[in-house]
């Protein structure tokens, strides 16, 4: 039988996803706390996207 993962198991990926991925491209993650916050959003679907959420804030201008 194949057990789906639960909630907390995607939370936590979605975190350790996005706080990689915000330091090594953007830099230290306490100075850019918005890009922290898009990419744990993106970080729980998945590795790609964390990095989509931190391109997309970027490419909307006005936001930053």
């Amino acid at each position: 039988m194949v057990q789906r993962p639960i909630m907390s198991d995607l939370l936590l990926a979605g975190i350790f996803t996005a706080f990689t991925m915000v330091r090594l491209l953007k830099g230290p993650w306490p100075r850019i706390s918005q890009c922290l916050a898009t990419g744990i959003t993106g970080g729980v679907t998945g590795i790609f996207g964390s990095w989509t959420g931190m391109t997309l804030f970027d490419a909307i201008p006005g936001i930053a």
